[in-house]
């Protein structure tokens, strides 16, 4: 009989064993992926694989960003990676780095990755302008252009305040002085004019696209009508229509809304850059359709390209009236063809305001 009871209590501790072990390797089992992940971005980053070791430690910072030193680890990690923009990161990757050096507000390497974020397109013709909507798009003509290259991404908070700092130049109404609204370094600046984007651009060793090179980046050599295709899709853009209309002065109704971001996917309001990835044009370029309206090196005229050069056009009159390019994230109520209509590549428009909170601009540089 002691002898049962003794086997019985060790069968017992076995058990109480087993169960603890099988315990444990659930335990490990359901945070193996995490340590997995941790291990492979410290390979990599032991082995100077910067984009790869980021992609490893953003992925755990974005689940849990207090595990560990996995803060620390993946801001290393893109520090290192910035000096891989653009030849050596892709796309993806570029939106998820911009995407933490904002969340980290670690501002130096957010310009500095933007700054570096460029994309070229080669020298050659292209299908400008279009023969079946407006006026001022006539005719559709083969156009010729040198080399050049242009911004991935529409110019942010973050980049335009270290212009500010740096010049002395004045910040946009919706500021604090030189101090952009919290949690925005990674939103495009808006409500500058087109002198101020000109400026900036001058400053960063850069200049304004011309309406042929952002149309262009836009299109492609195809002549497609919209950064992703011929089909209209509003979901590859921030383009949403406002549910209601602006009462009393429009222009003035518009800026409270840039003070508090979108609190959703289907909210209403300006957003971060590169949030719309499927909606790149051909050459890689983010936001041409929705989020900002662009200033362009262009005066707008009414009437069309009939007189304007084939190889790289640059309209210079009327002097007063400055060419805008892309559609914006504020649409008024009204007919959902209506965006679609301006949000086409060869659509065109204009503007003379100092302080439109719907337009921003990104920059060029020749190659030749």
């Amino acid at each position: 009989m002691v002898a049962t009871k003794a086997m019985k209590h060790h069968r017992l501790l076995k058990l109480i064993g087993l169960i603890a072990g099988l315990t444990a390797l659930v335990i490990v089992g359901l945070q193996a992926p995490t340590w997995i992940a941790y291990a492979q971005g410290e390979r990599a980053a032991a082995r100077q694989r910067w984009p790869e070791a980021f992609e490893r430690f953003w992925g755990i910072f974005d689940r849990d960003p207090g595990y560990r030193d996995v803060a620390e680890r993946c801001a290393q990690a893109a520090r290192r990676s910035i000096a891989a923009i653009p030849d050596d990161i892709d796309l993806s990757t570029q939106v998820n780095l911009i995407r933490m050096l904002a969340r980290l507000d670690v501002r130096e390497g957010l310009t500095e990755a933007l700054d570096r974020s460029l994309a070229q397109v080669p020298a050659g013709e292209f299908p400008m302008g279009s023969d079946d909507t407006r006026s001022d798009e006539r005719p559709r003509h083969m156009v010729s252009l040198d080399a050049f290259e242009i911004d991935r991404f529409e110019v942010v908070n973050a980049q335009y305040q270290r212009f500010l700092q740096a010049t002395g130049r004045q910040g946009p109404r919706y500021w604090s002085g030189d101090e952009y609204p919290a949690g925005q370094s990674e939103y495009p600046v808006v409500g500058i004019s087109w002198s101020d984007a000109e400026a900036y651009c001058a400053w960063a060793g850069r200049r304004l696209p011309t309406e042929a090179e952002w149309e262009k980046a836009c299109r492609g050599t195809d002549g497609r009508l919209y950064p992703w295709g011929e089909e209209w899709d509003s979901r590859q853009a921030n383009v949403g229509q406002s549910p209601l209309e602006p009462s009393g002065d429009f222009i003035d109704a518009l800026w409270p809304l840039l003070l508090s971001p979108p609190s959703g996917p289907e909210a209403f309001g300006l957003r971060p850059v590169g949030g719309y990835p499927d909606g790149a044009s051909p050459y890689g370029v983010m936001d041409l359709v929705g989020n900002v309206s662009e200033w362009v090196a262009d005066r707008y005229n009414w009437e069309g390209y009939q007189d304007l050069p084939a190889a790289n056009p640059l309209n210079q009159e009327p002097p007063w009236n400055w060419s805008v390019r892309g559609s914006s994230w504020f649409n008024r109520p009204g007919p959902v063809d209506e965006v679609a209509e301006g949000s086409r590549c060869s659509a065109r428009n204009s503007s003379h305001s100092s302080d439109d909170p719907r337009v921003g601009f990104r920059c060029a540089r020749s190659l030749q």
